[in-house]
C-alpha cells in the first residue's frame, strides 16, 4: 500500500514541479540506442538527501528534509484518522539546506521526501 502512495505522491509533486509536465525515464537496455536515457540522466541535477525527520509542534504534525546537490522543495504525505490522504509541499531551500513541511493538526505524516527544483 505504501508504494502506491509514494508512486502517487512523486507522480503529484512532478507534475506541479514541472508545470503539469511528467515524463519517465527509460532503462538503457530499453531504448534501441541507449544514448537519450544516458543524455536525460546527465541532465538532472543529482540530488542527495538525508532521511527525513518526524515533527512535532504547535501546528501539528510535519516532515523535516536535508538535501545536497542543488535546491530543492521538500513534500510529506498526510494521513487523516478518517483515511483521506493528501500532500503538502514545504519551503524551497538551497543545497544544505532544510525544508519543512507541515500537515493539519490532526494528520500524521506518512511519508516525506524531496524534489529537485
Amino acid at each position: 500500500m505504501r508504494f502506491r502512495y509514494r508512486v502517487a505522491a512523486v507522480s503529484a509533486s512532478l507534475a506541479l514541479a514541472g508545470g503539469g509536465m511528467v515524463s519517465l525515464a527509460v532503462p538503457a537496455s530499453a531504448s534501441p540506442s541507449g544514448s537519450a536515457s544516458a543524455s536525460a540522466r546527465d541532465a538532472a541535477p543529482a540530488l542527495s538527501c538525508d532521511a527525513w525527520r518526524y515533527e512535532r509542534g504547535t501546528k501539528g504534525h510535519g516532515a523535516s528534509i536535508k538535501c545536497y546537490g542543488s535546491s530543492f522543495t521538500g513534500y510529506a504525505v498526510c494521513h487523516q484518522p478518517d483515511g483521506y490522504l493528501y500532500l503538502r509541499f514545504g519551503n524551497r531551500a538551497r543545497s544544505g539546506g532544510t525544508s519543512l513541511v507541515w500537515c493539519d493538526r490532526n494528520a500524521e505524516v506518512t511519508d516525506a521526501g524531496a524534489i529537485p527544483g
